[in-house]
């Protein structure tokens, strides 16, 4: 070793001569060594060229699982869309299906509704039913139209068959009831009319008790009208117009049965007035003595007149009011006395008390209820009556004609 010689300052020639051969030596050496280890040379290639088969198979094995993956990430984000979709979808059926299944409630027509409708009685004992079913009816109609019905399903063909369905069923249940009615009224009338004991019990030992006079009692009338007074409601909300001719049916019964009243009710007011005037007395009679008797007669006939409007004008206003109300008039309502209408101090010189109108719907009810009140009214005239039924017991008449 280098170490192990001991070298002069002079030596360094010589050292230095001694480090070539020996570095020669040991490159020869290696050179050797390289030459015996060429066999492991050749496996470590061997090996090395093994290894980059290997990382270039494993390279492609790689890329084909990367390719691999990613088409399994689409396939799963694929997969992943199509559920959220179906689960969009679904949610959308489940809330569908809710709507439906209400339109459904709305489409489907109660059968015990339906046989009420369309073939129902209308006594007293069926009247729950019969407002049950215009109530179901009235609400059904008013369910399939905008606003209440989304306007999407108003051109559906099903709801369209079904709007059709119900205002049959609406015009049925009006074209019976109708009838009903009118028939009902007539009749109600009639018995009354053809009924012997009621005017002979009325006239007159009804109309006059121990010298004084008594309206006529309508009470049951209007109890039996009464009964169907929920109906004409009804009625008018499935179909205004069905309302004119049943109060045209109505007054001119109740007409008949007025008129006839009236006239009883003259006969036997003719009969209890007692004119105390001898023919002679008109034919021969002083001038003074004419004018007594005129005074007396004036004076019977003013009391029988009087007798007549306190007994008749207040059952004509009850029967005129009983009327605006049964018939379903949307008149205006009376303002207290001594309030106007807008709720300040009425003086003495102001309106009857009739509230100001300002739809165009009462004015119309109120032109339908004035022509209504002159149907319940015709040929009753109170005045007329009298002076028709005492014209026959009128001296003076006879002698004038």
């Amino acid at each position: 070793m280098v170490h192990s010689y001991v070298m002069g300052i002079g030596e360094a020639e010589a050292f230095s001569e001694r480090l070539k051969r020996e570095l020669l030596a040991l490159e020869a050496a290696n050179v050797h060594a390289m030459l015996e280890s060429e066999t492991l040379v050749e496996e470590v290639l061997q090996g090395l060229e093994a290894a980059t088969h290997c990382v270039d198979d494993m390279d492609k094995w790689l890329g084909t699982f990367n390719v691999k993956l990613r088409r399994i990430r689409e396939d799963i984000q694929s997969i992943e869309t199509r559920n959220n979709k179906l689960e969009m979808q679904s949610v959308n059926n489940k809330a569908l299906i809710q709507e439906l299944d209400k339109l459904l409630e709305r489409l489907c027509v109660p059968s015990e509704y339906a046989t009420c409708l369309t073939g129902g009685k209308f006594d007293e004992a069926r009247m729950t039913q019969n407002i049950e079913a215009c109530e179901w009816l009235t609400g059904a109609l008013r369910g399939l139209e905008v606003p209440n019905l989304d306007s999407t399903y108003g051109n559906m063909r099903a709801v369209k068959e079904k709007q059709a369905e119900l205002e049959k069923l609406k015009a049925t249940f009006v074209r019976r009831a109708s009838g009903f009615l009118k028939k009902y009224f007539a009749n109600l009338v009639d018995s009354m009319m053809s009924d012997k004991n009621y005017f002979s019990q009325l006239f007159p030992s009804c109309y006059f008790i121990r010298g004084q006079l008594k309206q006529p009692d309508h009470a049951d009338l209007l109890y039996k009208c009464r009964i169907y007074a929920h109906l004409l409601l009804h009625l008018k909300s499935l179909d205004k117009n069905c309302l004119r001719p049943l109060r045209k049916a109505y007054c001119s019964s109740l007409n008949s049965l007025l008129r006839r009243e009236a006239r009883e009710f003259a006969n036997e007011l003719r009969a209890s007035t007692k004119v105390s005037i001898s023919p002679t007395t008109w034919l021969e009679g002083s001038p003074g003595g004419n004018q007594i008797g005129n005074s007396t007669d004036t004076s019977a006939l003013s009391d029988a007149y009087i007798k007549m409007l306190t007994i008749f004008i207040p059952l004509l206003v009850d029967e005129s009011s009983f009327l605006a109300h049964f018939m379903c008039f949307e008149v205006p309502a009376l303002v207290p006395p001594g309030v106007g209408a807008n709720g300040n101090k009425r003086g003495s010189n102001d309106d009857l008390g009739i509230m100001n109108m300002n739809s165009n719907d009462s004015k119309d009810d109120l032109q339908s209820l004035n022509e209504s009140l002159q149907d319940l009214l015709d040929g009753i005239h109170v005045s007329n009556w009298i002076f028709l039924q005492i014209d026959s017991f009128a001296p003076w008449n006879s002698c004038n004609h």
